[in-house]
């Protein structure tokens, strides 16, 4: 058998089925893994609260993954006992949380053990700072940890005067402690990534932005359009307030517009089919559907890099955002990335040529974000086996969240 170092990933419940922006995050950090040449191990919680394990999702897992192994432990009382205690300490920092987050208690994680016990075992990739404190030791001898967002600057923007109050600022603090036990700190967002360096040992921080081998698929363009604009998102509070947001200041536009919205968002209680509305639901092939597009939207606000405005300036179309989703962004997205505003949005779509070349330039932006692009760029120090690298299998398109 072929021997190869091994990474462990954890994410703390199931992702295959990609229906929330953190999901894709977690499958391009395992594509990345795979194609640095290394040996990965998914590891995770088979009854999460939020994303349980069940039969559809371990079979999207084998089909999207082949050859990685899905490990999964129980999630129970003591985990979560042990995972608050943890959680306390660490707003005291230095060496009494350090110990508690490395402490490790038998018979608790089997599945865990067994992966430790792995003489191969050389790297841990982490999803979320608080994700360290739901593991029960540490993960291995060298770890990295994804941000996606961070909960502190989260809480910040929920703050109607916008301002750091206690809460946040002791938020904050534990998250700087949980990252300073990384090795290295993985940031989503190009905001974010500036703010940790400015904060953490800057070397220790990488700019690792969104990216899925799909996205490299070059988007149709002889489809003719059947949509003005397209929104795509999950069923969470933000994509949910968002849209209706939009939505009811877009009813005095007075714009004869077609706009399709698709994902689990579509089940918000808030939202109807009218005034040129299209609730499309699951959506299974999301690069059909921005062919049919000739523009998007991104009304969310808050933290990390929305991950639903990067694919659809991958599909090449221009995105009329709002100014908190412009904020992870890399530079150089002015052309293409547009205020999503009445006065915009009529001149761009009235204008073909305009809006052609803002099309041309969502595809020349996107090439930042392009999946061997963003490995190449994150590769030094990371290969498993250089002679691999590269090895991967395709991953499928992704569908809508």
């Amino acid at each position: 058998m072929e021997k190869r170092n091994l990474a462990i990933f954890f994410f703390a419940g199931c992702f295959s089925t990609m229906t929330d922006g953190c999901h894709v995050r977690a499958c391009q950090d395992i594509e990345m893994l795979l194609a640095l040449g290394w040996r990965v191990a998914v590891y995770s919680y088979r009854n999460h609260h939020q994303w349980p394990w069940n039969a559809k999702g371990i079979e999207t897992f084998r089909a999207r993954f082949p050859g990685v192994d899905l490990v999964l432990d129980d999630w129970n009382w003591k985990l979560a006992f042990i995972q608050k205690l943890k959680g306390l300490i660490a707003y005291l920092g230095s060496w009494p949380a350090t110990r508690a987050l490395r402490t490790w208690l038998p018979m608790l994680t089997p599945e865990f053990d067994r992966l430790q016990r792995d003489p191969d075992l050389k790297l841990a990739l982490v999803s979320y700072p608080w994700g360290i404190s739901h593991l029960n030791g540490s993960p291995g001898p060298r770890m990295i940890v994804d941000t996606h967002d961070l909960a502190a600057l989260e809480l910040i923007g929920d703050n109607p005067s916008g301002q750091p109050d206690t809460r946040s600022m002791l938020v904050l603090k534990r998250e700087l402690f949980y990252l300073g036990q990384a090795d290295e700190i993985w940031s989503i967002s190009y905001s974010e990534g500036q703010f940790l360096k400015s904060l953490l040992e800057g070397e220790r921080v990488r700019i690792v932005p969104p990216s899925l081998r799909s996205w490299n698929a070059a988007a149709e363009t002889d489809v003719p359009p059947v949509y003005d604009l397209v929104f795509v998102g999950s069923n969470n509070r933000w994509n949910g307030d968002a849209i209706s947001g939009f939505l009811s200041a877009y009813g005095g536009w007075n714009l004869p517009l077609k706009i399709a919205i698709a994902g689990s968002v579509c089940r918000d209680r808030r939202l109807s089919a009218q005034n040129g509305v299209e609730l499309l639901g699951f959506v299974d092939d999301l690069a059909a559907l921005y062919a049919q597009a000739r523009a998007a939207i991104c009304p969310v606000e808050g933290t990390g890099t929305k991950i639903k405005l990067i694919e659809a300036l991958s599909a090449g179309r221009p995105v009329f955002a709002a100014p908190g989703a412009l904020k992870g962004l890399l530079p150089g997205y002015e052309n293409c990335v547009l205020p999503l505003e009445r006065r915009t949005v009529a001149t761009l779509l009235g204008d073909p040529v305009a809006l052609a070349a803002a099309q041309e330039a969502a595809r020349h932006y996107a090439r930042a974000y392009s999946f061997d692009r963003v490995v190449a760029e994150t590769s030094e120090g990371l290969a498993g086996d250089p002679a691999l690298a590269g090895a991967s299998p395709s991953i499928p398109a992704i569908s809508s969240r």
